[in-house]
């Protein structure tokens, strides 16, 4: 095969490696996609103010796959070719940074097989008219001044080439400024090191057309001690040759807003217009994030001010449609280098075939000049409802032939057009309300690995919301590995609601998914609405509590008619999560799955907490602060809900990771009522006797496990108790009292006299069955816990769930609420006692963060004391 005749050449090469240098190819005809857009050539300084000269080159835009985490297949990489063929994308930057041979260990060469995965790739990316460029990072381990390591990079990089890449680029990002001694002996400073390499390989290649550097200092933030007094940068704009382009990622590694003053300012630095290397929807440094927010805060007036744009989107492939199709639209907006910001509008689907259009926000400040307004055609991405389900995908859609040929020559790019804006513009008003804009952050996520993002505080931002609506239609289905075309819809398993597999997901699931998870300084605002509502409940609570002191009726109202209202929220919330689950598209299911499993689990909790205080708070209830400023900690939207209940430290309760196997299983918690004793007092019998042999038999003792174990708190402690409930009805409880030492007095005052009478006191000379000694526990003074033990634990608890719910998610949610309600009330600490030969109950509770508690006087010898602290 070619690989292995290559690699033949290459061990005869090795002894005459230092080559002179190739002379350059004549650059090629521009490839489908490519725009060569109006703009600076060479920048030139007059009177200290940056001027382009005239001409036309190639802008750069496009997807940069170099985040950390698991690279993207090989598929994955070819459909996203077509994608950005047909949208007006033309290049594609190869660097992720778990590709150890990128990166980790850049020296070795790849294998026979890597080699011909890397040709097809190449092969593809020239097939789709994309510029396929090869990104190498050598900077964990070179010496600089050590020829042979700069051998090593030049074989790699013939490798490379004789795989049929043309464009290269040489990143030096994430590493150490410190430079060895053998450098330091060489070279003055770090940045001529990298210079003098980077240079010398660009020559050595044949000074390609497309050659791209990543600094060190590769954000504003980076820069020692600023941008534009940086002795790093200002080498590198001086020493590194014109022909070489320079990445750069805004102010920040994350960047909220690029504004024109900042590029201008490191152009002149840099003596040439930065590549930007777009952080903005990169999801690398939290797990429980993820970006499906539009393109947005870099005005259109950039474009002719750079030389091009690479978004270095999420992790996860079908993620990343709004994305990279909103870069699109955004480029093309301005490709011919109008010194104008842009406006966008977008059409909002309605039930019926046609769409209105809406204007929406320009994307840039206000106080920057809009004259145009850019067009753009979308069409309903879902199916209605009435469709055959089995054509239904999450969020692109085979088409209808009327449609089709509706749409056929619209729906080929993001943008149909740029029109002159007028006064007043020749459209349909929208009968829906436009969403009010988000509330931007002030801060970004602290100690944020390894794309730290960015520390300090962020000028709060002016621009107004703006969201694009994609044009799904546009995209044929996306890359399949299920043979989903060949599928019938997907076909709920075991105990799932076969209801919801024919309940197509809607253009609002949709809309809330990407506003749950939209940008990295803002949520959406349904997001937004649902914080704000969270706060204002729990703010407010004491007017709904049960020990307040006046009833007033208007402010209870308005309590409870947004606690419905929030409520619905949660359930829609609830219902995209089992709509999504149910999806016949499980490429995109896949990728999403552990997103919208996080977020249902947290706002499930939530919801049932709000429930909770609307019957049961006490006016005293104690909730953490919340008045922390958003996007200041990890977890995205879902860590701030977090933040906002009473346990927001018990990390443990939170971490609930999704099925291996996605389900749409729902399971919902609420408080208990009276109406729910015998159900409780089922489950607590069959849990009790599971696996054990000797059940009580006799009409009589039917309700005494439940009595001993969960009646009292039933009884005299309902204001703690939760029940679980799934399609079925209750499959599980979660009970306790705040305080059991006045708890214990209401028993012997109350209970316990009661079931004396219930239970007639068995004869204790005889041999006692373990139903007539638990018989005999009524009829015998039960020894109080030690106040030692009691005041840092003062909160009895008892959880069980039903053997039939295997998902182990709900009992870390049943412990959230139980424990949030008892530290809302002033409890520190929970305890639990469990018989000594109840293995299933001491790994249970121990998975739900209690711990044994060393033994102390006063114990009862057959029972296990379990705590956990609040």
């Amino acid at each position: 095969s070619f690989p292995r005749i290559f690699y033949h050449k290459m061990v005869q090469k090795e002894k005459t490696l230092e080559r002179t240098p190739v002379e350059s190819e004549p650059n090629p005809s521009p490839v489908s996609g490519e725009a060569c857009a109006a703009g600076p050539g060479l920048l030139e300084e007059s009177g200290g103010i940056i001027v382009e000269t005239t001409g036309h080159r190639k802008f750069i835009s496009g997807v940069v796959e170099g985040f950390y985490g698991r690279p993207w297949t090989m598929e994955q990489r070819k459909e996203l070719f077509r994608r950005q063929q047909k949208w007006g994308l033309n290049t594609y930057l190869y660097a992720p940074k778990d590709d150890y041979k990128h990166r980790m260990f850049w020296r070795e060469l790849y294998s026979v097989e890597e080699a011909e995965q890397l040709m097809t790739l190449i092969g593809a990316a020239k097939e789709y008219g994309i510029e396929f460029i090869y990104a190498i990072s050598p900077g964990l381990d070179i010496t600089f001044s050590n020829q042979k390591e700069v051998t090593a990079l030049k074989r790699k990089l013939d490798q490379v080439t004789h795989f049929g890449c043309k464009s290269f680029a040489l990143l030096f990002d994430d590493i150490d400024h410190n430079m060895c001694p053998a450098d330091k002996e060489v070279f003055s400073s770090f940045a001529h090191a990298q210079v003098s390499i980077t240079n010398e390989i660009y020559q050595y290649l044949g000074e390609p057309e497309t050659f791209l550097f990543c600094p060190t200092e590769y954000c504003g933030t980076f820069c020692y001690p600023n941008v534009s007094q940086s002795p790093y940068l200002h080498t590198v704009g001086e020493k590194l040759l014109p022909g070489i382009d320079i990445l750069w990622t805004g102010p920040k590694v994350v960047s909220k807003d690029i504004t024109v003053e900042s590029i201008e300012e490191v152009s002149k630095i840099l003596r040439r217009a930065p590549v930007i290397w777009d952080n903005i929807h990169a999801n690398d440094y939290d797990q429980k994030r993820l970006f499906l927010g539009p393109y947005k805060g870099r005005s259109t007036e950039l474009i002719p001010r750079l030389k091009g744009v690479l978004t270095n989107p999420n992790c996860e492939f079908e993620s990343n449609f709004v994305a990279i199709h909103t870069l699109a639209t955004w480029y093309k907006s301005n490709m011919n280098g109008v010194r104008k910001d842009v406006v966008m509008s977008r059409q909002v689907p309605q039930s019926g075939a046609k769409s209105t259009v809406i204007d929406v926000s320009s994307m840039a400040p206000p106080t920057l000049c809009s004259d145009t307004t850019v067009t753009t055609v979308f069409q309903q991405p879902i199916m209605s409802p009435a469709m055959p389900p089995q054509l239904l995908e999450p969020h692109l859609m085979a088409k209808t032939p009327e449609q089709e040929e509706e749409k056929k020559d619209s729906d080929e790019e993001p943008m149909e057009m740029v029109v002159e804006k007028q006064e007043e513009p020749d459209v349909e008003a929208s009968t829906e309300p436009k969403p009010e804009g988000p509330i931007l952050a002030d801060k970004m996520a602290e100690d944020l690995k390894p794309m730290d993002t960015d520390k300090e505080s962020l000028a709060e931002s002016k621009s107004s919301e703006e969201s694009i609506q994609e044009d799904p239609g546009s995209d044929i289905a996306p890359m399949q590995t299920d043979d989903q075309l060949k599928q019938d819809v997907f076909a709920p398993g075991p105990n799932e609601k076969p209801l919801f597999a024919v309940e197509p997901l809607s253009i609002e699931d949709l809309c809330l998914l990407a506003e749950l998870f939209y940008l990295p300084y803002e949520h959406g605002p349904k997001a937004m609405q649902m914080l704000k509502e969270f706060n204002w409940l729990r703010a407010n609570s004491s007017v709904v509590s049960v020990n307040r002191k006046m009833k007033e009726d208007e402010k209870v109202a308005e309590w409870q008619l947004r606690a419905e209202k929030f409520e619905d929220m949660c359930c829609s919330v609830i219902q995209m999560f089992t709509r999504l689950s149910n999806s016949a598209n499980r490429t995109i299911l896949y990728d999403l799955y552990p997103y919208i499993w996080d977020i249902k689990s947290i706002i499930s909790m939530v919801k049932s907490f709000v429930q909770w205080l609307g019957c049961r708070s006490q006016s005293s209830a104690q909730f953490p602060k919340g008045d922390q400023e958003p996007w200041a900690f990890r977890g995205g939207l879902a860590g701030e809900f977090q933040r906002l209940l009473p346990i927001d430290g018990a990390n443990d309760l939170f971490y609930q990771p999704p099925p291996s196997l996605p389900t749409s299983k729902i399971y919902s918690i609420r408080p208990y009522f009276a109406k729910d004793e015998a159900s409780v007092y089922k489950i607590c019998k069959e849990m009790y006797y599971e696996g054990m042999e000797d059940a009580p038999s006799s009409e009589q003792e039917s309700d005494l496990i439940g009595d001993k174990l969960v009646g009292g708190l039933l009884s005299l402690s309902p204001d703690y108790g939760f029940v679980l409930e799934d399609d079925e009805g209750i499959c599980g409880y979660a009970l306790g009292t705040v305080d059991v030492k006045p708890f214990i007095k209401k028993c012997e005052m109350s209970w316990i006299p009661f079931m004396q009478e219930k239970y007639l006191k068995p004869d204790g000379q005889k041999d006692l069955t373990e139903a007539e000694k638990m018989i005999l526990s009524f009829h015998e003074e039960e020894e109080g816990l030690p106040e030692s033990f009691l005041s840092n634990f003062p909160s009895l608890i008892k959880v069980d769930i039903h053997a039939k719910v295997t998902d182990p998610s709900v009992a870390k949610s049943m412990m959230g609420c139980l424990l949030s309600s008892l530290k809302a009330n002033g409890s520190q600490g929970a305890f639990c006692k469990v018989r000594q030969t109840d293995k299933r109950m001491l790994d249970f509770y121990s998975k739900l963060g209690c711990f044994e508690v060393a033994k102390m006087e006063g114990f009862p010898k057959d029972v296990i004391i379990m705590g956990r602290s609040l």
